[in-house]
């Protein structure tokens, strides 16, 4: 091998801690192409495109976020339009029905239609091929990994990189001391890694 190659290559290779961001970078774009690849494919198999997946799985879990148009907007980050658009798609595949908001009658939302619930049904026990891989982790590297994940939602949300955040990490009511881990002033009780929530009803944004 040359040897100006070889330099080269061992200084890409040899970052040491200062390449770490990076490569957290670079694995979680792998991460989400492999998931964004494997939504596709399961929303092309059932004759959807992934927003229409998104929305559908969105509606199913309940809310937060309320299923009118503005908020399922910001929550999966298109603008109102698009949203209204797949909406119809739905709609038109008897997938969901207008509805009256709950919250407030003068607003019209959306609720999912009984083949609706069927499909959003279908559509989660897809992603237990990705629970098993995850689940075949050591208990522990599990936690870590949660925990780790649900820090960076929180810095990612501090530059403005995600706009909707309702994670433990991310609410006022959450508390992390040393002898207790995390604790919860809502509820009044300590919380196990386990424990904690990536989309909680009750959250309320903390002043970052």
């Amino acid at each position: 091998m040359d040897a100006a190659l070889l330099s080269n290559s061992v200084v890409i290779g040899d970052g040491g801690a200062n390449q770490l961001p990076g490569k957290i970078v670079d694995a979680i774009d792998r991460l989400a192409r492999g998931q964004r690849q494997f939504r596709q494919a399961i929303a092309s198999r059932h004759g959807l495109t992934p927003l229409q997946l998104d929305l559908l799985s969105t509606i199913a879990t309940g809310p937060p976020p309320e299923p009118v148009v503005g908020r399922l907007a910001v929550e999966l980050g298109v603008s109102q339009p698009t949203i209204t658009d797949s909406l119809r798609a739905l709609e038109s595949k008897n997938l969901l029905a207008r509805a009256r908001s709950p919250h407030d009658r003068r607003r019209t939302g959306v609720a999912l239609t009984a083949a609706g619930l069927a499909l959003a049904d279908e559509l989660d026990a897809a992603q237990d091929r990705l629970r098993a891989a995850i689940a075949a982790m050591p208990g522990d590297r599990q936690e870590t990994t949660l925990e780790a994940m649900l820090h960076l939602i929180g810095l990612l949300l501090d530059v403005g990189i995600i706009d909707v955040a309702r994670t433990c990490l991310s609410c006022r009511f959450h508390r992390q001391w040393p002898d207790t881990e995390h604790h919860c002033t809502l509820l009044g009780i300590d919380l196990q890694i386990a424990d904690l929530r990536v989309n909680c009803a009750e959250h309320q944004p903390v002043d970052r």
